[in-house]
């Protein structure tokens, strides 16, 4: 078998030419990077909790005390993927009766996410989240967020 050396000696000495396109491509493995980093920034899910829309009649105090709360790192926080039957606190709205002091929300029946989420817009303003939610809503339930 033939040397290495005489194999390739047709192709010429490692000159300028070679190094030219060398680094060039070398060069265009930098934005590379930066696309594949882009993931992390374009599809971060916000902190999100269930939609109630403003067509249901509700008054402030039941519209506050819509989505029901569980305990996370020691603190009450709104549930991402449940609320309270609309129709039922729409009902107690309009009887007039208080959450919490009238009606024992504990004993409420819930629902999931009928009409999609609210998100937070404190870190991120658009996400392929937040964006699909718009565009495609009944697929976006499939694989709803955590």
């Amino acid at each position: 078998m033939r040397d290495y050396d005489e194999v390739t000696a047709f192709l010429g000495e490692w000159g300028p030419f070679q190094r030219l396109i060398f680094f060039l491509l070398s060069a265009s493995i930098i934005p590379n990077g930066f696309n594949g980093m882009s993931i992390v920034f374009l599809a971060g899910t916000p902190e999100h909790r269930c939609l109630v829309p403003h067509t249901v009649n509700l008054s402030s105090a039941w519209r506050n005390h819509s989505i029901p709360l569980e305990t996370k790192d020691g603190r009450q926080v709104p549930q991402k993927c449940r609320r309270y039957r609309l129709a039922t606190i729409a009902n107690f709205s309009e009887l007039g009766l208080e959450p919490g002091r009238d009606v024992d929300l504990e004993q409420l029946e819930q629902e999931s996410c009928l009409d999609g989420w609210e998100y937070d817009k404190d870190v991120f303003l658009s996400t392929i989240v937040t964006e699909e939610q718009k565009f495609f809503p009944s697929q976006f339930e499939l694989y709803s967020p955590p």
